[in-house]
């Protein structure tokens, strides 16, 4: 299912959009977009919408010149690559498997209205103040009336504006249009499982006061900042229970949660979990967070060499590091505004977003991170990644301080520009099911193992018994054998002692005789 299409990395197209325009009802009855074979034939999909040629198979010795070619490329940044055609064929998709179901289509369109409905209302309270963010509210109208089109005619310029930042009075608006997660169905289970308790809510509880800790919507336990992340979190514990509840999803749904109410943001977490993969980061085993730490080794490996061989030399591993970025969507630790932004970007292009934003990260560091020991990398992460696009200024008195500021413009364009392609992703992701695969041969084979030693163990321990039984009877027998032993030596010497008593017993009855003889004779001859 991960066939290798032949993809231009240098279209002029911005990425774009890889999230399908329609909500599903609940229980989804449309294809998983993520699933092998909606991915198989989201692949064949592109393949006709970018060139119309088929795809191409790549020669192993080519995917090595392809490697080599990038690793030789010193600089991380280059001109961005696109997904447009490859957001469009996914789309495509995604309409054809909701016009199947009629259902779905009406509650997405109804869940659009109620959309649209809140931006009218919001552009009429905007306008009403005195003062008020710059917003260019015919683009923006534009979009709301009808993301597919802009999406499919504009893509360039919604790109660059999405880039720039999408307005905060409009963030969590424009994040349900992108995600689609606009569902009056899914809101009113949502009311439902408030009602139901979770096994999972005094671990919920621990958590609650480790998220955002300094932001004032959640400092106050008793506020409606945490109860309604505590709402959130705990009715996907009951939604969801194969993931339940895990540590780092609070991060997420408090980023939504500054931006929407919690019935909303309840939808778009689903919605970030089911059609952006999300839900592979949390599940046992945490399969999809495993992968993508896979695909960003090898990212690593191939864009910034010398950094990936300083991170082996020094023992530093993708998971102690990425793992809290990719778990949380950046939003542990970091800047409360890179962090909306790094979020305008998922919602727009999709998870493989992450990637884009870790890479140059490494890239703007790799210097300082290239002088720095094992310790002093993992202290380096926590402390000192954003330090390049801080913005300083000189406080204007002594006693002043400052909110510090980041130049998250830049930051955006940044990971925008990292050449980060899907066949570069979907090359890694084979190369992981690959590894798994022999990994999961050799646990299979160490199963089979260990169910002979097991039954090879089973029957030693029966053979143990009957060995102990054989000698518990061989020493009743021999114990036997004793006694009779001693009874017939007992025997033969009370026969001994018999046959001495009886040979006295004849003795003196010979002796009697030849007495008896004597005397006869005796008065015989007299």
């Amino acid at each position: 299912d991960l066939t290798e299409v032949s993809l231009d990395d240098d279209l002029d197209n911005e990425r774009f959009s890889t999230v399908a325009l329609r909500t599903p009802s609940l229980p989804p009855s449309t294809p998983d977009p993520n699933s092998a074979a909606s991915r198989s034939t989201w692949r064949n999909s592109l393949a006709t919408a970018s060139s119309g040629n088929a795809p191409t198979q790549v020669s192993p010795s080519a995917r090595d010149s392809r490697r080599m070619t990038m690793a030789s490329i010193p600089p991380l940044r280059t001109a961005s690559t696109s997904n447009f055609d490859f957001a469009l064929a996914r789309l495509n998709l995604q309409r054809e498997a909701q016009q199947s179901d009629p259902s779905v289509r009406r509650a997405s369109l109804h869940g659009h209205l109620r959309l649209k409905e809140g931006f009218d209302k919001l552009h009429e309270e905007q306008e009403k103040l005195e003062e008020h963010e710059e917003i260019d509210w015919d683009f923006w109208g534009e979009v709301m009336a009808d993301y597919e089109l802009v999406a499919r005619t504009r893509a360039k310029e919604l790109s660059e504006a999405i880039q720039k930042g999408i307005p905060a009075a409009l963030r969590g608006t424009i994040w349900q249009l992108m995600s689609a997660s606009k569902d009056m169905n899914l809101e009113q289970v949502y009311a439902e499982l408030l009602k139901d308790s979770s096994p999972h809510e005094k671990s919920i509880m621990r958590d609650l006061g480790r998220t955002f800790p300094n932001h004032e919507y959640f400092q106050d336990v008793q506020g409606i900042g945490q109860e309604n992340l505590f709402n959130v979190v705990k009715a996907y514990s009951l939604y969801d229970p194969e993931v339940g509840y895990c540590q780092g999803m609070p991060f997420v749904v408090a980023a939504l949660l500054l931006n929407m109410p919690d019935e909303e943001a309840f939808c778009v977490l689903v919605r970030l979990m089911k059609s952006y993969d999300l839900r592979g980061h949390f599940l046992p085993e945490m399969p999809g967070l495993q992968l993508r730490l896979f695909q960003f080794d090898r990212l690593v490996e191939e864009l910034l060499p010398l950094l990936h061989q300083h991170f082996v030399r020094q023992g530093v591993k993708s998971s102690m590091y990425c793992s809290q970025w990719f778990l949380t969507l950046f939003s542990y630790r970091f800047p409360l505004d890179m962090v909306f932004r790094i979020f305008d970007i998922i919602f727009a292009t999709g998870i493989e977003a992450i990637f884009g934003f870790a890479l140059v990260l490494l890239e703007k560091n790799e210097d300082v991170l290239l002088s720095l020991k094992f310790d002093q990398i993992l202290d380096y992460m926590k402390t000192g990644l954003f330090d390049t696009y801080k913005i300083y200024e000189s406080p204007v008195s002594p006693s002043e301080r400052r909110p510090t500021r980041y130049r998250a413009d830049a930051f955006v364009q940044d990971a925008f520009q990292v050449k980060v392609s899907p066949f570069m992703l979907d090359t890694y992701a084979a190369e992981y099911e690959d590894l798994v695969r022999q990994q999961n041969k050799h646990l299979v084979e160490m199963d089979t193992l260990r169910n002979v030693n097991r039954h090879l163990s089973s029957q030693v321990k029966k053979l143990e018994s009957s060995l102990a039984q054989l000698n518990t009877e061989h020493c009743d027998l021999v114990k036997q054998f004793v006694m009779v032993k001693l009874e017939k030596e007992e025997m033969e010497s009370e026969l001994v002692k018999y046959k001495m008593l009886y040979a006295e017993t004849m003795l003196a009855n010979e002796d009697a005789r030849s007495s008896s003889r004597i005397s006869s004779l005796s008065k015989r001859s007299r």
